[in-house]
């Protein structure tokens, strides 16, 4: 194998340090990432964290797997290489003092409270909750109780919009709480978290970002390997655990990035007749493809029920998919 990259670990513990290797290599085109660690002059491949042909998938696998090695205290002897300071000792961000205050403090109480308030305000403005406030928010708001406007925009994610259109709510929420600290919090949070604390906050953010990031590429490359071999779009979302709907999207999503999606799309389309197919090609022509609610009823009319519409919009995207890649490859 032809090692590729290459970067030290270390951690210090209570009895003595331990040294460890992060490497990607390659073989006859095969790619291979993993740790290894490092004991006197041996050296032994720990954990293989991914070998394949994916770069894509090996990068994840790479970010992901240093994330989880940084939260358990390992460093890298190479870090920015140009900085004079390594990230995890430069001064953060007050957002993220915050952050990683809240998310050690036990607020459950109010959080319930407050996703109640989200939940109902959801509805009344038919939007997603995580619009009004996202988790963090509420944690941030829980921890910190804000009883009036001004303290409410010490709160990230509280600007002047969201402030004028929920903040009269939330004080009229929060205000009769009691709490045991003040405002301003800059003056006080910057010494509640200690460097231990903020690092830690710090790299389990960063394995949660990647894992999501992993678990993505990793559900493409089933996919891809699921349409590959020939599977149907029951059999997708058995594998996959997920809707008819979401597995289409996600189809979508990989015809976009130029992936060969036109087998599922064949199988799919089989039972389409000629005329349903000329159909669509005349309501595309005239209504164009970005929209499907106005091709749905420009084909089928307005009486189609709740079920048929699932089934009927699910046919209409694999439809638009199979006329886009010919307007491609016509070009």
């Amino acid at each position: 194998m032809q090692v590729v990259f290459l970067n030290q670990f270390e951690r210090v513990t209570g009895h003595a340090d331990e040294r460890a290797q992060v490497f990607i290599g390659e073989l006859q085109g095969i790619w291979s990432v993993g740790w290894r660690t490092l004991q006197d002059a041996a050296s032994e491949v720990q954990d293989l964290w991914y070998e394949g042909m994916s770069w894509e998938e090996l990068l994840a696998a790479f970010r992901h797997g240093v994330a989880v090695k940084m939260k358990l205290g390992f460093r890298p002897l190479l870090d920015g290489m140009l900085e004079e300071v390594p990230f995890w000792e430069r001064r953060q961000a007050m957002p993220q003092l915050l952050q990683c205050y809240a998310d050690t403090q036990d607020a459950e109480e109010v959080v319930s409270t407050l996703r109640t308030w989200r939940r109902a305000r959801a509805v009344e403005e038919k939007k997603s909750a995580y619009l009004i406030a996202t988790n963090r928010e509420v944690q941030l708001l829980a921890v910190y109780l804000p009883h009036s406007l001004d303290e409410l925009g010490e709160i990230p994610g509280f600007g002047k919009v969201k402030t004028e259109r929920y903040g009269g709510e939330i004080i009229e929420l929060l205000q009769g709480m009691e709490r045991r600290h003040t405002f301003p919090l800059s003056e006080w949070v910057p010494g509640s978290v200690t460097a231990e604390q903020l690092a830690s906050w710090m790299f389990r953010q960063q394995e949660e970002k990647y894992s999501k990031k992993l678990a993505i590429v990793r559900e493409k490359r089933s996919l891809l390997e699921g349409i590959r071999g020939g599977k149907t779009l029951v059999q997708l979302g058995d594998d996959l655990k997920c809707s008819r709907r979401a597995l289409i999207e996600r189809i979508e999503r990989l015809d976009e990035e130029g992936y060969d999606v036109l087998p599922i799309v064949e199988r799919e389309l089989s039972e389409l007749t000629e005329e349903e197919a000329q159909q669509f090609e005349t309501a595309i022509g005239e209504l164009g493809d970005q929209y499907l609610k106005p091709l749905l009823r420009k084909m089928y009319g307005d009486s189609v029920s709740a079920d048929e519409a699932e089934t009927k919009y699910a046919k209409l995207r694999m439809m638009r998919i199979r006329h886009r890649r010919s307007v491609v490859q016509a070009v």
